[in-house]
């Protein structure tokens, strides 16, 4: 088929049938720079195939042996490339609602599930360019969306998650990063996952156990402020901030370490 991307965005917007040829190219052009094509046209497109009736098996081997390739999840990881973030972005997206029809349609192996858990771990432990909205471009928005996925992992009947501390410990790392400013809601779509991860089998205790491991170190560091320093604050304020109230408003949690650990991010600051 081989279409341009103004090829491809013409047949979308005429409602085009999904071919196993079509669902290539959509493929092909997930991490498209035209945010129009990118997210408004080839997006949805899959969202709404993946959802629907006519979605094949072959169809789901085609989709997750794309995004478990280094053409989707993990395309030109730790390169220069300031693009293929959106590769690898839209695929995360798009393996989230390959995980959604799995819950009840049962089409991806048990073998491929297996591989899965690896993954996604080595992928937030790599993931570098946390952009959320890109001038020229639209959005990015990488660590929501792999939030996203692991929203729907963690309950998906193949999930474990009181094994994946690893993961945990990693979403917590990128979430308190020195480097990047959070202002597009990361933290909220990551304490979502947190959330559902308690919901089917991890507990809240242990997850608050990761989270004090992770800024025990920083809290308990000689202060010495400069631009890394203020982001890390921000950042790790933040991430306590949306889960204290996320859990306050569930109205089932103690919430006295979480407490603690603010009035010690505030005292870095403020003194007292």
């Amino acid at each position: 088929m081989a279409c341009t991307e103004q090829e491809l965005k013409e047949l979308l917007q005429q409602d085009a049938s999904v071919t196993p040829a079509l669902l290539d190219e959509l493929l092909l052009h997930i991490g498209s720079t035209d945010s129009e094509l990118r997210d408004g046209l080839i997006y949805p497109q899959l969202a709404t195939y993946i959802a629907s009736e006519s979605f094949t098996i072959e169809d789901t081997n085609r989709i997750f042996d794309f995004i478990l390739s280094g053409h989707g999840l993990m395309y030109r990881m730790g390169t220069a490339d300031t693009t293929a973030v959106l590769t690898r972005s839209f695929s995360a997206l798009a393996l989230a609602e390959l995980l959604v029809m799995d819950k009840t349609r049962h089409l991806l192996t048990q073998s491929q599930l297996d591989r899965l858990s690896t993954y996604l771990q080595t992928y937030l432990e790599q993931e570098k360019d946390v952009r959320g909205f890109i001038d020229g471009m639209g959005w990015a928005h990488s660590m929501a969306h792999i939030a996203d996925v692991y929203a729907v992992w963690f309950t998906h009947p193949a999930s474990r998650p009181q094994e994946e501390l690893g993961a945990i410990d990693a979403m917590i790392r990128q979430l308190i990063r020195s480097d990047y400013l959070y202002v597009d809601e990361e933290a909220d779509r990551m304490v979502t996952a947190w959330l559902q991860a308690c919901r089917h089998g991890l507990s809240e205790d242990v997850l608050l156990q990761r989270i004090e491991r992770n800024i025990k170190e920083w809290l308990e560091s000689d202060v010495t402020w400069g631009d890394a320093e203020w982001t890390t604050y921000r950042n790790v304020k933040q991430m306590l901030q949306t889960l204290y109230f996320r859990l306050k408003w569930e109205e089932q949690s103690d919430l006295v370490l979480i407490e603690e650990w603010l009035r010690q991010v505030h005292q870095r600051t403020h003194g007292g």
